[in-house]
């Protein structure tokens, strides 16, 4: 049996909200990562952002390295990416 995290995600409401758009590199990865560090494992942690690189490679590269499930979803202007932290 394999687990879908993008559907488990995308019905999940965020445990909290992140908004750094209108931010552009590094400012949009680094703010992601501090939230990240504070946040307890288990918490969804949606992340409103606007700057497509941010949104296509650093942010998800950010998840990828730590093997924390997302799920990125475009929306007009901007991008939800609501990640689950699994893990410290």
């Amino acid at each position: 049996m394999t687990i879908d995290f993008a559907k488990m995600l995308t019905d999940l409401e965020p445990d909290q909200v992140l908004d750094v758009r209108g931010e552009t590199c590094p400012f949009p990865a680094l703010h992601s990562k501090k939230m990240l560090q504070k946040v307890a494992p288990g918490t969804v942690l949606e992340i409103l952002i606007d700057h497509p690189p941010a949104a296509e490679e650093t942010v998800p590269g950010i998840c990828a390295a730590k093997n924390w499930p997302y799920v990125s979803v475009k929306e007009g202007g901007y991008w939800r990416i609501k990640i689950k932290k699994t893990s410290k």
